[in-house]
């Protein structure tokens, strides 16, 4: 799960108180990478997976793609890997956040990890973002960026780099990426295109129209029908004037005005937001406009029992005069019931599984209990219509499901962390499910499951699983969050 942001509290009072060897530098003509987590050009996606440690701090392992899915060529990356900038220290934090896109255009999509407590000079928690390039024989050399934020504190950080999403987000045609910083800033965009020298094409206060803006989450993707990349940022304004402090959901427009915030949705916060992945967009009702869905999982009035509120987009941003719609394991057509400690929304991921058109939300509920096994897990797929999403035809897996690997156990937490792509290349996205999984008898746990798309949905036939032991991997431990 990726690390909380332990620096609120701090930011409250503050706001309060104040207002392998380097490869080749890539060819100018080349042209960028068709997909976005491709790191070898081979037509096919990889798989990023940031769960486990590596010494005293984080390590990444890549999982290849293939015409089947990810298969069985694996690399570990850490700071200690060789090409990789810095040395492995504790709690850095390597490995917290990362996110995929083609940085340099030169047609490999590159890797973004970030270190949001990597100590730089003598400042603390400086923070601080390692890009990986790809190419030709997959991933390489790394380049590091640190955290262009001038300090506010002395010795002092801004822990930049605990969530990064990339995007084209001011339409010019290059990557950029969106950097959470615990600065008056907020976030930060990092404009592309970015070199292996460690050059990129500036940087903007995504904060300055808040008064000090705390973010907790983002997530990038296509609300509005133009090319560039829009943003939802999950946080608060500190210093907004008011005595609520309710979450909101800010939404940047990709575009010319990227900086400037264009609405917001207010986003209740009953007192059990946690990270990880749960923010998400797709277009749920095929309208051509993007739709967030927010997982709230870990709400406390509820007995943390769980749900899911879906936002959805207009030609500008959020459509205001649409109703959020919630979803519970007590909507009409959803499998199960809502009961204490489901967690039903901890985790989700949305993605066009059976290829109609119209993107389908998978909602994971690490909680869920079957029978006596407690926080066994089990995720439930909302399919998507005109209209918009909807408990009818809902399915749900577990563990027990006929075709998926394991036996549901007590602390498996199925569906701890998911991700939705289109793996195989037919069309159709394939769900990644992490599971808590104890392997045997040694201290080797963490199960991948990968469900494939199909002209039914999402089905537990033809399943892959990935573990320790399937990878030939040497460290005991694997699974996620996935990167973005």
């Amino acid at each position: 799960m990726r690390v909380p942001r332990t620096a609120l509290a701090a930011a409250v009072a503050i706001a309060a108180a104040v207002g392998t060897p380097l490869l080749a530098a890539p060819s100018a003509s080349a042209a960028p990478a068709k997909l976005a987590d491709d790191f070898n050009g081979d037509g096919y996606r990889d798989l990023v997976m940031l769960g486990g440690s590596h010494g005293k701090d984080g390590r990444v392992t890549v999982v290849y793609g293939t015409s089947t899915g990810p298969g069985t060529r694996v690399q570990v990356l850490h700071q200690d890997s060789p090409g990789i900038p810095g040395s492995v220290e504790a709690n850095d934090g390597w490995g917290t956040a990362a996110t995929t896109a083609d940085l340099d255009r030169d047609g490999y999509a590159d890797l973004v990890v970030s270190s949001p407590h990597e100590d730089v000079g003598d400042i603390q928690s400086r923070g601080g973002l390692t890009v990986v390039w790809g190419s030709a024989s997959g991933l390489g050399s790394g380049t590091g960026f640190n955290s262009p934020v001038p300090q506010e504190y002395p010795n002092q950080g801004d822990v930049f780099g605990e969530d990064v999403v990339t995007g084209d987000f001011d339409g010019d045609g290059d990557a950029d990426l969106a950097v959470t910083s615990n600065s008056r800033s907020g976030v930060v965009l990092l404009k592309g295109p970015f070199t292996r020298t460690g050059k990129h094409g500036g940087w903007e206060s995504l904060g300055s129209g808040y008064g000090y803006l705390y973010a907790a989450n983002l997530v990038a993707g296509r609300v509005t029908a133009d090319a560039a990349t829009d943003l939802y940022i999950l946080g608060m304004d500190l210093q907004d004037g008011g005595d609520d402090l309710d979450m909101r959901a800010y939404f940047h427009r990709g575009g010319g005005t990227f900086a400037n915030r264009t609405a917001e949705v207010r986003v209740p916060d009953d007192g059990g937001h946690q990270g990880g992945d749960i923010l998400t967009i797709g277009d749920f009702d095929k309208d051509g406009h993007g739709d967030l869905a927010i997982g709230r999982g870990y709400e406390e009035p509820d007995a943390w029992k769980g749900y899911v509120t879906v936002h959805y987009g207009g030609s500008g941003g959020p459509d205001s005069a649409r109703k959020p719609v919630k979803f519970t394991q007590d909507t009409a057509g959803v499998p199960g019931s809502s009961e204490k400690e489901d967690y039903f929304g901890s985790a989700v991921a949305a993605g066009d599984v059976n290829g109609d058109g119209y993107a389908d939300l998978a909602v994971g509920a690490r909680g869920e209990s079957l029978g006596s096994k407690d926080m066994a897990g089990s995720v439930t797929v909302l399919y998507g219509r005109a209209g918009g999403l909807s408990g009818t035809g809902a399915k749900s897996f577990t563990q027990d499901t006929s075709g998926i690997a394991g036996t549901a156990e007590a602390n498996d937490q199925f569906g701890a962390h998911l991700k939705a792509t289109d793996y195989t290349r037919d069309g159709r996205a394939d769900l990644m499910i992490d599971t808590n999984e104890q392997l045997g008898y040694e201290d080797r746990w963490g199960m991948i499951h990968m469900l494939k798309g199909s002209a039914s949905g999402t089905t537990a036939t033809g399943s892959k699983t990935f573990t320790v032991d399937s990878l030939k991997l040497r460290y005991p431990q694997l699974g996620g969050p996935f990167g973005h």
